[in-house]
């Protein structure tokens, strides 16, 4: 996987793993970015061909964009999951954004939105759809769909 180096990091700048959360699954997620917006940015064409999903114990999940900017640029988007007739949707509080692989430039903003999930990536394609806003009134947007290959578990 190309993106191992980036683990590590990832689940120490969660704000779940730092409350203490134990992850429960972490899948790797593969098919086509659709959408990465930060504020006026189309980051589109540095949006990568699989993101991580982190579901913890409590219910928290985080959805890790990555992206293939040399820099190592990558995007959580965390908050509370809840089970929805679709598949899931994510009440977003937070939106963490790193300029470099190794979380040394992270900036963690407060953020109110959604990520929805409809479809199980476990058994056919799906799609992912998250909007939200940060305290300074910039937006974030990012959509994705899956290409139907099982999820490739990181704690196995």
């Amino acid at each position: 996987m190309k993106y191992l180096p980036l683990i590590a990091s990832l689940l120490i700048v969660s704000p779940a793993f730092g409350q203490g959360a134990e992850p429960l699954s972490v899948f790797t997620l593969r098919g086509d970015c659709e959408e990465l917006r930060v504020g006026e940015q189309d980051l589109l064409a540095i949006c990568a061909d699989e993101f991580m999903q982190v579901s913890y114990d409590g219910g928290a999940m985080e959805l890790s964009i990555w992206t293939d900017d040399p820099t190592g640029r990558f995007f959580v988007f965390s908050g509370m999951a809840e089970r929805t007739d679709a598949g899931f949707a994510v009440q977003l509080d937070s939106i963490i954004e790193s300029k470099d692989s190794a979380g040394e430039d992270i900036t963690e903003h407060q953020a109110s939105g959604q990520c929805a999930l409809s479809g199980d990536p476990a058994t056919a394609p799906a799609q992912y759809k998250c909007t939200a806003t940060d305290a300074n009134g910039r937006d974030y947007a990012f959509a994705f769909h899956t290409d139907g290959s099982q999820p490739e578990s990181m704690l196995d």
